[in-house]
């Protein structure tokens, strides 16, 4: 077993590579840093040249995972699109990968208790930074006439409050990642449908 090639960063992708394919099949508790060593194909010690314990090993890995929804949900934000076409691409990307990456497992539950007890503050954070884009995304769109959300009673924060926590919601009722993107899909159409403004975008200002 040798060191992989190309430095630092590089035998820090080949560990979390793998150690997501072992979390992911035995769960975060009956990991351990041998079973990740054997699927990386290096030796244990070569992981501690990156990673002192497992623990940093899992929270190295959920940071690039939030930094992958998170990269994702803002190339969709910016990409030409109506805003529930947007919305959509943004949830699937955010809760989408999510879904396909954690809940896929059949230790779900136990890499969730993980997450919780090693990395809630990254995922608040990151959880933040979601909601900051979603909102200013509702923001545009109300700006350029396309949303009304005073009949509602919301704002652009509350309006992503709802959109994130139903979001959340679906994905404890459906039975596979793929169904949940369907419907997160659904869910964006539906309610980007019921906030759309009647009155059409604002006319040219007078002079």
């Amino acid at each position: 077993m040798n060191p992989p090639r190309g430095g630092a960063e590089a035998r820090r992708a080949v560990i979390l590579d793998a150690a997501l394919r072992v979390f992911g099949q035995y769960g975060y508790r009956r990991t351990s840093m041998d079973d990740i060593a054997r699927e990386a194909q290096i030796g244990k010690g070569t992981i501690y040249l990156s990673f002192a314990s497992k623990e940093e090993v899992f929270q190295a890995l959920a940071q690039r995972l939030a930094q992958q929804m998170l990269a994702g949900a803002e190339a969709a934000s910016r990409r030409p699109a109506t805003t529930a076409d947007k919305l959509a691409a943004m949830h699937a990307a955010w809760f989408g990968t999510y879904a396909d990456t954690i809940r896929r497992s059949p230790h779900a539950a136990d890499l969730l208790d993980a997450k919780h007890q090693l990395s809630a503050d990254l995922a608040a954070d990151a959880a933040s930074r979601y909601k900051r884009l979603v909102r200013e995304t509702i923001t545009e769109a109300a700006a350029a006439g396309e949303l009304d959300l005073e009949p509602a009673g919301l704002t652009p924060d509350t309006a992503a409050e709802l959109l994130i926590a139903s979001a959340r919601g679906l994905e404890s009722s459906t039975s596979s990642p793929a169904t949940y993107r369907r419907h997160l899909a659904t869910l964006v159409r539906v309610m980007i449908a019921g906030l759309a403004s009647r009155r059409g975008p604002p006319g040219p200002a007078l002079p």
